[in-house]
């Protein structure tokens, strides 16, 4: 009555626990296990492929925000340099004063 809806964190976890252990104790048995173990493995290896591609097209698409980031920020603080110095110039205070 307490808890009466144990929400999805539950129901995920038992079907995920159930699979695990399902496939623990396939890929665990001596001989059949082995079997197995091959046949993941030569199915997966696609898998483990495109995982390896989609990674090194992450970091590369990653590498360039960051370079295009640095090019922003120089951007940014060249601006407000420049901004700055001409708050502080002579010509400024003459403007201002009058």
């Amino acid at each position: 009555m307490a808890n009466e809806e144990r929400g999805p964190g539950f129901g995920t976890g038992l079907i995920l626990g159930s699979i695990i252990g399902a496939l623990a104790g396939i890929l665990l048995m001596p001989k059949l296990g082995e079997e197995t173990r091959t046949k993941v493995m030569e199915q997966t290896a696609g898998i483990r492929q495109k995982a390896e591609e989609l990674t090194a097209e992450a970091r590369e698409r990653l590498n360039e925000v960051i370079e295009e980031g640095k090019v922003v920020i120089n951007r940014l603080i060249t601006d407000r340099e420049d901004a700055i110095n001409e708050d502080l110039s002579p010509e400024n205070d003459d403007k201002t004063s009058s």
